[in-house]
């Protein structure tokens, strides 16, 4: 297994493809496995880059918890050394989101286009409470699914995975079960002011049903970003990646081509309505609606 032997952590990573290279930086409950439906479709064009945060499945940290530099945008900066990347696109997913952004923060020249989806990156939120009914909710669906009551699912795969694409639900529990112990380090709190000379490229997916990131804090975040695109896809839990791919690697697919050098400021908020069978939500057709705000 290919493996980086860094200062911070000894990491696992797969690279797929040649090209231009696109690093992915998977949620709390998934790892690089997560994955396999990206590394598939943007593998002809790109180096894919798929990675362990360091405490998940195969990655561990090689420093004690206190160490000042122990957070994941470190370790990924040491990870692109490694590499050999200079610079990279980002696909972050939820827990992902936060060592992107903060990486973008620390190495603006290295990013050339950012994709954050089903998180708020960090970003410090004043009201907090307004999210509280989701929150207590969220706890609810995890303790379920925790004592697995009938009818109960993994709160990152949602509801409608489990009804419409029970086997896919059931693969995401499964990679999710890989990480034998979680070890999470590095997160703090964004000033929003901090995001107002990011001079980079953004596009943020949320799924209208996500129970675990409420759509409000992805909105908060385009909110801060002086140039990003928001997608909210419906009929989608938080996993937006992984229940509806074909959409997903479309709209990041088309973020991306024209996402360097970057195109002027401004926001530009598309809800997709589509016909989300499992045929559509791997390739088919879909019908958007733009909505542009300054």
């Amino acid at each position: 297994m290919p493996f980086a032997e860094l200062s911070l952590a000894k990491v696992y990573y797969e690279s797929h493809g040649q090209g231009p290279a696109l690093v992915f930086a998977h949620g709390a409950g998934g790892n690089a496995l997560s994955w396999w439906q990206q590394t598939a479709f943007f593998g002809a064009r790109y180096r894919c880059v798929t990675f362990d945060h360091p405490g998940f499945r195969h990655s561990e940290w090689s420093v004690p918890e206190e160490h000042p530099g122990a957070d994941y945008a470190n370790v990924l900066a040491e990870l692109l050394d490694h590499l050999g990347i200079g610079t990279a696109g980002l696909v972050a997913q939820s827990m992902g989101g936060w060592t992107c952004l903060k990486f973008a923060l620390d190495h603006p020249d290295r990013v050339d286009a950012l994709v954050l989806a089903a998180t708020d990156g960090g970003l410090y939120l004043p009201n907090r409470d307004t999210y509280a009914r989701q929150v207590s909710e969220l706890e609810s669906v995890r303790v379920a699914w925790e004592e697995r009551r009938p009818g109960s699912f993994h709160p990152a795969a949602g509801a409608r995975m489990l009804s419409e694409q029970p086997e896919l639900h059931d693969m995401y529990v499964e990679i999710g079960t890989q990480n034998h112990g979680t070890s999470r380090r590095g997160w703090g709190e964004i000033d929003p002011a901090m995001l107002g000379s990011l001079d980079l490229p953004v596009l943020l997916v949320a799924g209208a049903e996500d129970i675990v990131c409420a759509v409000g804090r992805v909105e908060a975040l385009a909110e801060a970003l002086p140039d990003s695109e928001l997608v909210i896809v419906p009929e989608s839990g938080h996993s937006v990646y992984f229940e509806r791919s074909g959409l997903f690697n479309r709209r990041v697919d088309e973020f991306l081509s024209r996402s360097h050098p970057s195109s002027p400021g401004g926001r530009t908020i598309l809800q997709d309505f589509a016909n989300h069978d499992q045929a559509d939500a791997r390739g088919g057709a879909v019908s958007p609606t733009p909505e542009t705000s300054a």
